[in-house]
């Protein structure tokens, strides 16, 4: 039996030089009427890149409070019950999900899927926090897009798998494009092939589709 919503679609992939890069971190952008914003720079670097995280302050009516021992590159969500979640971040990897509560000050750690590799997938949360969307790449050369629900982790869609290149850093984009629907994009192609699979999809209805696209929409 098939796993719910599974997506089956075959891609040609070419064989070029690879065409590796890193995964996309989104830098945040913080509104001025928001309870939440990014403070600090805390730069890293390591033989192969270097970048700047942030530190999270977080105001609860008169009283201003730093998220302890989280770092990160992107604004987290405001969720229900004034909840605040989001991904810490070591460098360019993601390490763990959190959840804050503001009126307690209690900080909850979360573990990320056990198919999520940091090295080659940064995750994102739909909107609403409920579901997770994110790219599996387990190294054995194949690759494919994962949805699941938020913290519980139930199979939502998994799509069929498809090649990959043969890199450490392979490109890839996950995003939201309201709390329902999702978009991932995981590398197929090599330099003189770039492609992607696109998987589009509704978690309501438990569904998507794929296709191959050569052009990476704006992020």
């Amino acid at each position: 039996m098939s796993a719910p919503g599974v997506v089956r679609f075959a891609i040609a992939v070419g064989m070029g030089a690879m065409a590796g890069c890193a995964p996309a971190v989104r830098p945040a952008t913080s509104p001025g009427s928001s309870p939440v914003r990014l403070v600090d720079s805390i730069p890293w670097s390591s033989d192969m890149s270097e970048g700047v995280l942030h530190r999270i302050e977080v105001r609860y009516g008169s009283r201003v409070d730093t998220i302890p021992r989280v770092h990160t590159y992107e604004l987290p969500l405001l969720a229900s019950n004034g909840r605040i979640i989001g991904f810490a971040y070591q460098q360019d990897q993601v390490t763990s999900a959190f959840e804050y509560h503001p009126r307690s000050r209690e900080l909850r750690v979360r573990a990320l899927p056990p198919d999520l590799n940091p090295v080659f997938s940064a995750p994102a949360l739909a909107p609403d926090g409920r579901h997770l969307a994110y790219v599996v790449i387990p190294g054995d050369g194949t690759g494919w897009a994962m949805v699941r629900t938020w913290p519980r982790l139930g199979l939502v869609v998994q799509s069929a798998p498809v090649q990959v290149p043969a890199t450490d850093s392979p490109g890839n984009l996950v995003r939201w494009l309201s709390q329902d629907a999702f978009e991932v994009y995981v590398e197929t192609g090599y330099a003189t092939d770039e492609a992607w699979l696109r998987v589009r999809g509704s978690v309501r209805r438990r569904s998507a589709s794929a296709d191959t696209v050569h052009v990476l929409p704006a992020r």
